[in-house]
């Protein structure tokens, strides 16, 4: 595993790197307020079957920069990330693997560039949510102006050490600790008051704007590189809307895989989901 950086349009992206050099490249997208060591236990496996994986940490999580001050972050942004990430690194059709934001981000840009994506990896993901629902844009947009309003990016929460910090984070990501740490270790800054998260607070503002489902399904429609989807069974609390089963059926694709556990199965079901998507990018695209 090696630490990389990358310059992009908002500033400096940062990342780790397994298997450098290999042929084959995936660009690995994280979630919501996690990062890059979300992928630390799923990417030495595809590193040893011949894989490059680069997992990057989005703006403002992680190790990267935050928007500059004053700015907004809007997720639809992350997706200018990806493509200055591609270029940056003068990738041909790599494989895209995302989970839940991060997947959300990869069919989003897959479903705009096709022609430049080799295979979609989907986890825990069918498009951005919640949509707008009619009858709700001025409300929304009034909760999104008060929140902006009276928003602060001066931290206030500190942790005496990273075992407390890893309790706090359990609370809401229930996984073995030693599963769960490499995410928190990159996801702290230690300070003379102790640690606090690196992550952007803003991140955590209500968005000015919201697709409609009709967009979203317009986006699972489109013609997309050929698509593996791995969903958690029950359904987690990130696929509790809906029309989840309608999304399903508009992405159509071309293998779906359930996988009972929690919505961060990549982490704490690394061997499952390596089991599923091996095959699947291993597979010859005309075969």
């Amino acid at each position: 595993m090696q630490e990389i950086t990358l310059n992009c349009g908002f500033g400096k992206i940062k990342g780790l790197c397994w298997g450098q050099g290999n042929k084959t490249k995936i660009l690995a997208l994280h979630g919501w307020l996690d990062n890059a060591a979300s992928f630390y236990h799923l990417a030495p496996k595809l590193a040893a079957i011949g894989y490059e994986v680069i997992a990057i940490d989005f703006a403002g999580h992680g190790h990267s920069d935050h928007r500059a001050e004053g700015h907004f972050t809007h997720f639809i942004d992350f997706i200018l990330d990806i493509q200055d990430v591609i270029n940056e690194l003068k990738w041909q059709k790599p494989i895209l693997l995302g989970h839940s934001m991060g997947g959300a981000m990869a069919l989003m840009y897959a479903s705009t560039c096709p022609d430049k994506i080799e295979k979609l990896i989907i986890i825990e993901n069918i498009g951005p949510v919640p949509p707008y629902e009619k009858g709700s844009a001025a409300s929304n947009l009034k909760q999104a102006l008060n929140q902006w309003k009276n928003h602060t990016t001066e931290h206030k929460n500190y942790y005496p050490n990273i075992e407390k910090a890893l309790e706090a984070r359990q609370k809401v990501t229930p996984m073995e600790p030693e599963t769960l740490k490499p995410m928190v270790e990159r996801g702290l800054k230690k300070t003379e008051k102790g640690y606090h998260w690196r992550t952007d607070k803003r991140l955590r503002l209500r968005s000015l704007f919201r697709f409609t489902e009709e967009m979203v399904q317009d986006l699972l429609l489109a013609d997309k590189p050929k698509t593996l989807l791995i969903l958690a069974y029950p359904y987690t609390y990130a696929l509790s809307y809906p029309t989840v089963e309608e999304r399903i059926k508009k992405l159509n694709p071309q293998q779906y895989s359930k996988l009972k556990g929690h919505h961060h199965l990549h982490m704490d079901k690394a061997q499952q989901v390596f089991d599923i998507l091996a095959p699947f990018i291993l597979e010859k695209n005309d075969e």
